[in-house]
């Protein structure tokens, strides 16, 4: 098993930070909500208990049947996100700690766009705060690629008609969420 995965059994073993996240975008989650990249499943398991209707989409078959049985409720895809192994429109995209992990971004985005979603909620490491250094992720089966500046991740998201509406920080690991920029990590919640 990957180790930069959270293979916990419950929310109790999850980092606070990837916690927090996912309730901030709970908060957030209107209607449909795809879960894209949604590792062991815990995220997809808090957007459902309060968007109901939740996909949940991993690269890792493993982490997919990790979901299944210690998350269950959403439903969950095998599948990269670049291939879009999911089925019609969503309301709204959870994309948290994802784009930094894609080769190219842009192919993502574009789907995101094509699922006409009204919201997206994103984050991604503050390249400000969390300097991006290539070897200290080059052991990872999943690496990042880079990191963003909060002006570089606000273009990308607008260049894909996801304009940022409130922008969110956590300054740490131990997760507690702000409003703003100037956080190791970044979340951005965009709407049309």
């Amino acid at each position: 098993m990957d180790a930069s995965r959270q293979w916990a059994r419950t929310l109790e073993g999850i980092r606070p930070d990837h916690v927090r996240r996912y309730e901030l975008a709970a908060q957030y989650a209107i209607g449909r909500t795809l879960d894209a990249a949604c590792g062991c499943g815990y995220g997809s398991s808090i957007l459902h208990a309060k968007a109901g209707r939740v996909v949940g989409v991993d690269a890792d078959a493993k982490a997919i049947e990790w979901a299944q049985t210690h998350f269950p409720g959403p439903g969950y895809l095998h599948g990269r996100i670049e291939d879009a192994p999911w089925v019609g429109q969503f309301d709204t995209i959870v994309s948290l700690e994802t784009i930094e992990h894609l080769p190219d971004p842009i192919i993502a985005l574009d789907l995101f766009r094509q699922t006409r979603a009204n919201r997206l909620i994103a984050s991604v490491p503050n390249e400000e705060r969390y300097p991006f250094v290539a070897e200290k992720f080059e052991c990872d089966e999943y690496p990042h690629y880079r990191h963003y500046t909060p002006a570089d991740f606000e273009s990308l998201l607008a260049a894909f008609d996801f304009p940022v509406k409130e922008r969110f920080c956590q300054k740490d690991k131990q997760g507690e969420i702000h409003p703003g920029t100037d956080g190791m990590f970044l979340i951005y919640v965009c709407g049309r």
